[in-house]
């Protein structure tokens, strides 16, 4: 990993807040590299039923909730949800400048053929402001 991009692996959810989803991916098997990627950072090889993971951006709390398929290799997928402190209301720019720390951290994670320039490249294609990143 050559950055962090301010993401922190935490043990443990905070107390007093709630899940409000952001993202799911339904694929993450379609590149063994992400998969691998989340198997090791989460120690999901070792126990995949445990709590799910959870993230710090910041001062902000996500949980990552690894999802299995019949007949495929776990994690098949992720749904990324910000943990919001009691009833606020959550920052929706704030939380998407986080998602795109989060992918980039993944990005740098993953290594080989994925970098940060092709991420960049992707968002200008689906036209995602990527001053966020």
């Amino acid at each position: 990993m050559t950055r962090n991009h301010d993401v922190v692996v935490v043990n443990g959810r905070p107390a007093r807040v709630r899940s409000v989803p952001l993202l799911a991916e339904h694929q993450i098997g379609h590149y063994p590299e992400f998969r691998a990627f989340f198997s090791s950072v989460f120690g999901l090889d070792a126990d995949p039923f445990r709590a799910p993971g959870v993230i710090r951006v910041g001062g902000r709390h996500y949980e990552l909730v690894f999802v299995g398929y019949s007949g495929q290799p776990f994690p098949a997928g992720v749904r990324i949800a910000a943990l919001v402190p009691g009833l606020e209301p959550m920052d929706e720019e704030q939380a998407l400048s986080d998602l795109w720390a989060f992918v980039a951290w993944m990005i740098d994670g993953v290594g080989g053929a994925w970098d940060i320039g092709a991420l960049r490249t992707t968002g200008r294609i689906y036209r995602i402001n990527g001053r966020r990143m």
